[in-house]
């Protein structure tokens, strides 16, 4: 016996994804806050990585001197941190539904920001899976140097792979990115607390610690870019808020316990590393990362070095799992809200949004291809959505503080502050990084935006023409014509014609001939055959050889003549018993159906014909 048609391909995506789960099994599905911080914060968390790095590079541009300016900027920025948590708490609070910049967007300033911080969130979800996957590809291929010819592939596969975990499940991705997640905490932790109570710091004769070092020429411009560049220590923060419905019972509670967990792990892992890269007098150097450099100094070149780097590797890899978490709900939502394809709203088998999962994951892969999976090329466009999410989601807040008169002005005039630096941020990348990328994220967003309403607008007057005017109207009987081509008696034409006569009192029967003999030889056999003799034959001459053409132009006809009544094209359609005999078949049908399928008035159907499938 043939195999089921779909059944290897069933059962490949029983062993990647597992069973499908009932809707009534979606709790086991939801996480608490050990479970959430491998899944909604590895991208905030890993930004340690390269966050006091970004600062000191910029810094170092001026001279050794000015990399006394890191310890301040750290601190800006851990501040900034400060009134993010407090920022996205209230967040929760108030939108438990999830959404974060973008519901608070829209509650509070309108669909326009709403929408700006949708598509920016949007594009940033898909620009940390491609800086993820390059990142860490690339510290593979610095260990690998073989693999260099391959690094485009490797994106890619690594991209595919995490699409496949995610389709698993919430809970089944969250297992599985925790263990590097917690050992990048706990690794970073040791390294700093080492670093503070082993008393080596500050011994390094280059750096005076107080005052400020006055550096020649050192612009005002460069502190802000090294503030800027520094900032991408904070991605990632607001995905909590995007997802609390992802969380079990009492969501609202455990998101904001996640988002005070998050803020604390992460401002004592970056602020611990930039004050100890300063105190260990630690540069920025090409053929090594600052945290690298930093571990070297207080544990040496032995196992906890390498450990860390390879534990580094993994979290910039797990760091795109926020991504897979935060943009399938987001999507989902403005989906809801008619701004997006309604497709984003359906769960698969595994209770998560799977289309959302597999749309980010296609769109970072093209990315990954694009830009030939380099991180230098990714970087500039990265950093500078999220910033914009940040602003409108505390700007948003203010004014629902000024509405609601709750006379929180300390709250108020923190978010103020908070809004004022993520605005900098904004503008300060927007300026140093547009052409080296970041060009592509301003053009890109507005027409995102555009194609927001367009897509609403399509809903809405949709939605228009299938209201029914009349709540009396009912559904009332209409003449039809079935139309059946065929291009010679056999089983199938019998079989169509069967079902065009149980469905319609009005039978044609069209055929298409290319020359004098072949429409004689089909009236001939047609006569022998003596079918139903309500069913009238149609032959059609075809001088060019085409079968599309002359059925259209009939239809139009026929169409013409029946006035208001409908006509129903039925294909005949075969359906064999292995995939690679639809090969040795042509695809008349499926021409004729892509046809007719947007003709008003003209309702297509297959009518299939099994084969044995030898």
């Amino acid at each position: 016996m043939a195999p089921r048609p779909g059944g290897v391909a069933l059962s490949l995506r029983r062993l990647l994804l597992g069973r499908p789960l009932r809707s009534d099994e979606s709790g086991a599905q939801r996480i608490g806050v050990i479970g959430a911080l491998p899944l909604l914060c590895p991208d905030a968390l890993s930004s340690v990585a390269y966050g006091t790095q970004a600062i000191l590079v910029v810094l170092a541009s001026a001279g050794t001197l000015a990399l006394w300016y890191s310890l301040p900027i750290s601190a800006v920025i851990g501040l900034l941190l400060v009134v993010l948590v407090i920022s996205y708490r209230q967040v929760i609070l108030a939108y438990p539904g999830g959404g974060g910049a973008y519901v608070v967007g829209k509650e509070t300033l309108g669909p326009v920001p709403s929408l700006v911080a949708g598509a920016s969130l949007l594009i940033d979800y898909t620009l940390n899976i491609a800086v993820s996957a390059a990142a860490g590809v690339a510290a593979v291929i610095a260990a690998l140097p073989m693999l260099l010819a391959w690094r485009v592939e490797l994106c890619v596969g690594l991209v595919l792979l995490m699409t496949a975990v995610n389709l698993r499940g919430t809970r089944e991705s969250s297992l599985a990115f925790g263990p590097p997640t917690y050992l990048f905490i706990v690794m970073v932790l040791v390294m700093v607390a080492a670093a503070m109570f082993e008393g080596k710091m500050f011994l390094h004769p280059a750096h005076p610690i107080l005052p400020a070092p006055v550096v020649p020429g050192l612009a005002l411009f460069v502190v802000l870019r090294a503030f800027s560049s520094g900032s991408t220590a904070l991605t990632g923060v607001e995905a909590i808020s995007n997802g609390v419905p992802l969380f079990k019972p009492d969501s609202v509670v455990r998101a904001r316990a996640t988002m005070v967990t998050l803020g604390l792990l992460l401002g004592v892992m970056f602020l611990g590393t930039s004050f100890a890269a300063f105190g260990y007098g630690i540069v920025p150097a090409a053929q090594s990362t600052v945290l690298q450099q930093l571990a070297a100094a207080i544990f040496g070149r032995g196992i906890f070095f390498y450990l860390l780097a390879f534990v580094t590797m993994g979290i910039l890899l797990v760091s795109a799992n926020t991504s897979f978490a935060g943009f399938p709900q987001l999507a989902s939502l403005m989906a809801r809200d008619g701004w997006m394809p309604r497709l984003f709203l359906t769960k698969g088998d595994r209770l998560v949004y799977q289309n959302g999962i597999l749309v980010i994951g296609a769109a970072a892969s093209l990315l990954l291809v694009i830009f030939q999976g380099s991180v230098i090329r990714l970087i500039p466009l990265f950093a500078i959505g999220v910033y914009i999410g940040f602003t409108i989601t505390q700007v948003g807040l203010i004014k629902k503080h000024l509405t609601e008169r709750s006379g929180q002005w300390p709250t108020m005039v923190a978010m103020a502050g908070g809004a004022l630096l993520t605005a900098t941020v904004v503008v300060v990348a927007l300026a140093t990084k547009f052409l080296e990328g970041a060009w592509i994220v301003a053009l890109v967003l507005p027409a995102m935006v555009v194609t927001f309403f367009h897509i609403r607008r399509h809903y809405l007057a949709m939605n228009q023409e299938l209201r029914l005017p009349d709540a009396d109207l009912r559904p009332k009987r209409q003449p039809m014509v079935a139309v059946v081509p065929f291009s010679g008696i056999s089983r199938t034409s019998q079989s169509s014609l069967s079902y065009a006569l149980s469905i319609s009192e009005n039978v044609v029967a069209v055929n298409v001939a290319f020359s004098d003999e072949q429409e004689a030889q089909v009236k001939e056999a047609w006569a022998a055959w003596a079918p139903d003799p309500s069913i009238r034959l149609v032959v059609l001459r075809s001088p060019y050889r085409s079968v599309t053409a002359p059925v259209m132009a009939y239809i139009d006809r026929l169409q013409g003549e029946v006035g208001q009544g409908q006509v129903i094209v039925l294909i005949p359609e075969f359906v064999v018993g292995r995939w690679w005999q639809y090969l040795l078949h042509n695809q008349v049908g499926l021409v004729l159906q892509a046809n007719l399928v947007f003709r008003k008035d003209v309702v297509v159907a297959m009518v299939p014909f099994r084969l044995s499938g030898r």
